[in-house]
């Protein structure tokens, strides 16, 4: 049997650690979104600046009843939360937490959690916008059986590790929607 230096051992650690993370989290790397888009947010980016951001994700047109196009979905395809054209002037050094359906003022919990996004391989020296995926199948046919918000399908952004430092240029998410595949 071969032994194996004490440095590609902890060399193959630190390398798998990020990769460990991400599996965690939840969250894939994306293209751009190829399945049916059902709901988006407004056009522009949103800048997380602060201790939360909420943002409503709206019928996109053609689907006026959101919750029965989701039922008829959730059973039989994939339904993920796309966070696309991320970009960061600055390494913000917070990882966020995603919500999907979290009413207003409400304490975040496990119910409604997505996974966590972070901007490391996005602030400079990385210049290529990056895109996240969240396979939301599970959550959604949990806000189903609650009943969706009255306010619509909202997505909301915490930071984990507390606010950007100030003065600090925020991240932004250039665009959200909700996709099914």
């Amino acid at each position: 049997m071969r032994r194996f230096p004490h440095r590609a051992v902890a060399l193959a650690l630190v390398l798998l650690a990020p990769l460990c993370m991400a599996a965690g989290a939840r969250a894939q790397p994306s293209d751009a979104m190829s399945g049916e888009v059902l709901a988006t947010a407004a056009p522009g980016a949103v800048p997380l600046n602060g201790p939360a951001t909420r943002v409503t994700l709206a019928p996109v047109p053609g689907t006026e009843n959101l919750g029965g196009r989701l039922t008829a979905l959730v059973r039989d395809r994939r339904l993920f939360l796309v966070l696309g054209d991320l970009r960061a002037e600055v390494q913000p050094g917070i990882v966020y937490e995603i919500y999907l359906g979290l009413p207003p003022g409400a304490v975040a919990d496990d119910a409604h959690f997505v996974g966590t996004l972070n901007f490391f391989a996005v602030a400079p020296p990385n210049k290529t916008p990056k895109s996240r995926s969240y396979d939301v199948t599970r959550t959604v046919g949990m806000l189903l059986s609650r009943g969706l918000p009255d306010d619509g399908l909202a997505v909301t952004i915490i930071p984990a590790a507390g606010a950007p430092a100030p003065g600090a240029a925020p991240p932004t998410i250039g665009r959200l929607a909700l996709v099914a595949e």
